[in-house]
């Protein structure tokens, strides 16, 4: 959650699935309508999610103390090994030799080379103090699929401690939801949904708009709609599509209370009210799971579902769908 403009926001992960393309002899291009619950799992590579310090024999050690690590970094290699894994990395520690680690990390951008010293915790097991993850897991709706069964979700990217996300890889699931949390004034609900076996598509982009990849096996039987852009977007009644009970979608109906004209992207170019009295009794307003919804206005898709406004969950915000489709459009050009 963070502190924006004095409202408190949260990124609320779901995804919808459509599916886009080009008509020929026309600058229109349009979307199989989504809305779908799904469930992801990304392989990150070995991420710094923590500090601390490393109980011994002989007191408190900090081994990071005189490296240059910070939270969010990915170390690609430990002594020029690979190491895509948690695992991985926790085997080369035990099997070495060495008090000292020559660590590769990648931050952004940019790749460089620390130390880090591997000591002896109090019961002898090797440390270097890095409390490290290499997998996310969540639930969301899926955005848009093109012509070449490419996808986009979520309306927003992955974080964790505020840092985007590389993807090594990662894969899709169809996904059911069983019940709803409902949000209320200052807490933000959930749904509540298990993963089908099964992978359905891979996860290869982490964008600040959303994730994106290749669904498999997926036929593009939803409603197909024009892709809106910024300047048909207007304040008024629209609906949005999501999954809130098993896997039917259902549409809601909501208000565009106000628009942003953005130049760069951005994921909060719209502000949205719920009015459909059936989901705010359902699930009390916008919650976390929601996130890709795909909102549609005069039969146009005009964005993605990005963020609750969690002192107030009927409100939510929405990331222009033009977007979405430009960073889709990018990746399969590549």
């Amino acid at each position: 959650m963070k502190k924006i403009l004095k409202t408190l926001t949260i990124f609320i992960m779901l995804l919808v699935t459509i599916s886009l393309f080009r008509v020929k002899a026309s600058s229109k291009q349009y979307v199989y309508l989504g809305g779908d619950s799904i469930g992801l799992k990304m392989n990150t590579g070995v991420y710094v999610v923590g500090k601390y310090e490393v109980q011994t024999k002989r007191g408190k050690v900090s081994p990071w103390q005189n490296s240059n690590i910070n939270v969010g970094d990915t170390i690609e290699k430990i002594n020029g090994i690979k190491v895509d894994t948690n695992k991985q990395l926790i085997n080369y520690l035990n099997q070495s030799n060495q008090d000292i680690a020559n660590l590769q990390i990648k931050r952004g951008n940019t790749s460089f080379n620390t130390n880090i010293e591997i000591i002896k915790n109090s019961t002898n097991e090797k440390s270097i103090g890095l409390y490290i993850r290499d997998q996310i897991l969540g639930i969301g709706t899926l955005t848009f699929i093109t012509e070449n069964n490419q996808f986009a979700s979520l309306g927003h990217g992955v974080y964790d401690n505020q840092v985007l996300l590389s993807v090594a890889s990662g894969d899709l699931y169809k996904s059911s939801v069983r019940n709803i949390k409902k949000s209320e004034p200052g807490i933000a609900g959930e749904k509540r949904a298990s993963l089908e076996r099964g992978i359905i598509g891979t996860i290869y982009e982490n964008d600040v708009t959303g994730l994106y990849g290749k669904l498999e096996n997926i036929s593009k039987n939803n409603k197909l709609v024009e892709v809106a852009s910024q300047k048909d977007v207007k304040n008024g009644p629209a609906k949005i599509y999501t999954v809130v009970d098993g896997q039917t979608i259902n549409e809601y109906n909501i208000e565009i209370i106000d628009i942003k004209r953005q130049s760069r992207k951005g994921v909060k170019g719209i502000k949205f009210k719920v009015t459909d009295s059936n989901l705010i009794a359902k699930t009390g307003g916008i919650v976390q799971g929601m996130s890709g919804s795909p909102i549609v206005q005069d039969g146009k898709i005009i964005g993605a579902v990005s963020h609750v406004t969690v002192e107030n969950p009927i409100y939510g915000y929405a990331m222009h769908i033009e977007w979405m489709v430009d960073e889709a459009n990018r990746l399969n050009r590549q």
